[in-house]
C-alpha cells in the first residue's frame, strides 16, 4: 500500500480523507500543489510528508525550477509541528541552491525512501523484543503504510508481530476528529487480517482500568532532545491512564523524527481551522512528559525513558 506514486512528471496522492470509502487520486504537478494537499490532510503522517515533498520538488525542477524555493518555502510551511519534514527540507536545501538539477533532486528523493524503508524495518525488529507472548495492544491515529514508507512505526511492529503470533487484538482509538484510527488503522489491520476494535477516543482510559490493555504503543511527529513527545491530541490522555493503571507505554519514531533541541514553549502547535464548527477549539498535537514514557523505540534500538 503506498499512499503516493510518481508517474512520469507529475505525483498521484491517495486521498486519505475517502478511505475506507473509496479511492480517490489527486494529481500533484508542482511543489505548491503539494504543499496544499500536505495542508488540507490529503496525506498525512510525518515520515511520509517529508518522503512525499522530496519527490514534490524533483517535480517542480522539471516544470517550474525557476520558483522551486518558493515552492521549498511553500512546502516547509505545510505543517509546523512535525519535524520530519523541516529536517529532509534542511537536507535538500543545499541541492535547491546549487542549482536543483531534477536528476540530483530525484535521486534525492529515492535515497530519502529508500533510506525510510529501511528504518521502518529495523523499529519493527526491534519492537518485537517487546512481545514474549501474545498481548491486547491499544494504538493510536494512523502509523503504518498510510503514514510512513513500508510497514510502518508503531503499526508495522504491531504487523510484525502479529506475523509471529503475537498479537491477541487490536484496540484502536478513533482519533477525533478526523478519525485516522477508526478509517485508516482500522482499514491497513483489516487487510492484514489482524483483530481489532475501534474504541471512541473518550474510552480509551476505562479500558486500560478494566485491564484489557496490555501495551500501548503509539507513533510521534516530534521527540524532542529531552524526549518530550509530539504527537496526535489525546496522547496524552492514554499516557496519563498507562502510568496510572500501570500499562507500559511505548513511543515508536524513526530518528528523523528526533530534534536536537530540548523542549521549549516556543515550539509551535499547531491549531487547525478546518474544524467540524466554528465554535470548537481543535490543536492537532499535544506534548507528552518523559516521566509518562516507559520506552521510546526508534531505528537506533529501544530506550529505557522512565
Amino acid at each position: 500500500m503506498e499512499p503516493f506514486k510518481l508517474v512520469g512528471d507529475h505525483l498521484e496522492v491517495l486521498d486519505q480523507r475517502f478511505l475506507p470509502e473509496k479511492e480517490v487520486w489527486i494529481r500533484v504537478h508542482n511543489g505548491f500543489e503539494g504543499a496544499r494537499v500536505i495542508k488540507e490532510m490529503a496525506i498525512r503522517g510525518a515520515p511520509i510528508i517529508a518522503v512525499f515533498s522530496a519527490y514534490c520538488l524533483y517535480i517542480h525542477s522539471l516544470r517550474e525550477p525557476e520558483s522551486l524555493m518558493q515552492a521549498w518555502e511553500a512546502l516547509r510551511n505545510s505543517r509546523p509541528t512535525g519535524v520530519n519534514l523541516h529536517k529532509i527540507l534542511d537536507e535538500v536545501k543545499p541541492i535547491i541552491e546549487n542549482g536543483g538539477k531534477p536528476e540530483d533532486l530525484y535521486n534525492f528523493a529515492r535515497a530519502v525512501e529508500s533510506r525510510e524503508r529501511e528504518i521502518n524495518e529495523k523499529i519493527a525488529k526491534y519492537g518485537l523484543l517487546l512481545f514474549d507472548r501474545k498481548k491486547r495492544v491499544l494504538t493510536y491515529c494512523n502509523t503504518g503504510s498510510l503514514a510512513t514508507v513500508g510497514l510502518g512505526t508503531a503499526l508495522g511492529i504491531i504487523k510484525l508481530a502479529h506475523r509471529n503470533g503475537l498479537i491477541e487484538e487490536v484496540y484502536v482509538g478513533e482519533t477525533s476528529p478526523y478519525l485516522q484510527g477508526a478509517r485508516l488503522t482500522a482499514y491497513e489491520l483489516r487487510l492484514e487480517g489482524i483483530p481489532y476494535k475501534v474504541v471512541p477516543d473518550n474510552h480509551i482510559p476505562f479500558l486500560i482500568s478494566r485491564g484489557m490493555v496490555d501495551i500501548a504503543i503509539v507513533g510521534a511527529d516530534r521527540i524532542t532532545k529531552d524526549l518530550f513527545v509530539f504527537n496526535k491530541i489525546g496522547t496524552l490522555s492514554i499516557a496519563l491512564a498507562c502510568r496510572y493503571y500501570k500499562v507500559p507505554f511505548v513511543v515508536v519514531a524513526p530518528s528523523t523524527t528526533f530534534d536536537e533541541n530540548p523542549y521549549s514553549d516556543k515550539i509551535e502547535i499547531e491549531e487547525r481551522l478546518d474544524i467540524p464548527r466554528e465554535d470548537y477549539l481543535y490543536f492537532a498535537f499535544d506534548i507528552t512528559p518523559p516521566d509518562l514514557v516507559d520506552f521510546i523505540i526508534s531505528d537506533k534500538g529501544i530506550r529505557k525513558v522512565s
